[in-house]
C-alpha cells in the first residue's frame, strides 16, 4: 500500500512530530522547531528532503483510528462557522496560557482548506502530499511566507472533538499555544466516504 493511502492503523511517516491517536480519529503535527528560528522547514522528511528542524528524525506510528470509519456528509456552506469556532476554541486555550490571541487569516485559509479538500479527494492523510510537496511547498506555492506550523486530523466529526484531540496530543498542542503565532487558517472537507479531514496552518 501506498504511503500516502490511509491504513486505519498505521501513519505516515512525519518530522518532528509523532502522529498519535486522537479522540476517535488520526493526527498529525507539524510544529515550528527550526534551529535558526525561521519559519520552519522546507519540507517534510517524509518527502526525503533535508530537515532544517531541531527534531531531525522521522518517526512512524500504528495508531488505532476508532472513528476512522465514521461516515459523515455535512450540508454545504459550513466551512466558516466551523472556522470561526476552532479559532474561539483554540484563541480561549492560548488566553489560559498566557498567549495573545490569533487572527484570522484568509490566506492561511485558503491553503488550509485546499489541503483539507486535496486529502479528502485524494484519499490519503498525511502532511506530504502524493505528489511529495510539504506544507512549506504549498505555502509558498500560494505565496504564504509566514508559515510557521501545521496540525492535521481525520475522523473526528465535529469541532469540539478534533480540538479536544489535538489537545491531548503534547505536538498538537504545542503548536495550539506557541505564543510566537499570530494568525491562523483552518480547514475542513466533509464527504460521505470518510472524513471529516482537517487542516490548522499556523502563521508567524
Amino acid at each position: 500500500m501506498s504511503r500516502h493511502a490511509i491504513d486505519p492503523r498505521i501513519a505516515a511517516a512525519v518530522c518532528g512530530a509523532v502522529l498519535a491517536a486522537g479522540l476517535g480519529g488520526l493526527l498529525g503535527g507539524l510544529p515550528a522547531t527550526p534551529a535558526d528560528g525561521g519559519p520552519g522547514p522546507g519540507r517534510s522528511a517524509a518527502a526525503g528532503s533535508p530537515a532544517r528542524t531541531s527534531v531531525a528524525a522521522s518517526v512512524a506510528a500504528a495508531v488505532p483510528a476508532r472513528a476512522a470509519s465514521v461516515r459523515v456528509a455535512y450540508p454545504a456552506g459550513r466551512g466558516g462557522g466551523v472556522r470561526q469556532q476552532i479559532l474561539r476554541m483554540v484563541n480561549a486555550e492560548r488566553a489560559r496560557h498566557g498567549c495573545r490571541a490569533l487572527r484570522a487569516s484568509a490566506r492561511l485559509n485558503r491553503l488550509a482548506q485546499d489541503y483539507s479538500g486535496e486529502m479528502a479527494a485524494g484519499g490519503f492523510f498525511g502532511h506530504t502530499d502524493p505528489a511529495g510537496r510539504g506544507p512549506w511547498d504549498r505555502a509558498r506555492a500560494l505565496g504564504v511566507r509566514n508559515l510557521g506550523g501545521e496540525n492535521i486530523a481525520m475522523g473526528q466529526p465535529t469541532p469540539q472533538a478534533v480540538m479536544a484531540a489535538w489537545m491531548g496530543s503534547p505536538g498538537h498542542r504545542a503548536n495550539i499555544l506557541d505564543c510566537r503565532y499570530r494568525s491562523l487558517g483552518v480547514g475542513v472537507s466533509y464527504a460521505a466516504s470518510g472524513g471529516p479531514w482537517w487542516t490548522q496552518d499556523f502563521g508567524f
